[in-house]
């Protein structure tokens, strides 16, 4: 069923995960403003600190990419 849900491609799974990330971090800043805890919205921006953000991408592509040469493999 899991199979199903993703295609078959861990590519499709791999970005569905980082678009959730993506969501669940956005949401815990937003809740920090709403409900007045600004020690949650600090440790957020933390680990988006601009320096940080190279590392993210690398690592991101590096998965990315794993996963779609795991799904070519797969096709053959």
């Amino acid at each position: 069923m899991l199979k199903r849900l993703f295609r078959r491609s861990v590519t499709i799974l791999w970005a569905r995960a980082v678009a959730l990330g993506g969501i669940a971090l956005a949401a815990l800043g937003q809740a920090g403003d709403v409900f007045g805890l600004p020690g949650v919205k600090e440790t957020v921006q933390g680990l988006l600190d601009p320096h940080y953000v190279p590392y993210y991408l690398i690592a991101i592509a590096l998965v990315t990419e794993a996963a779609r040469r795991r799904t070519l493999q797969d096709e053959r």
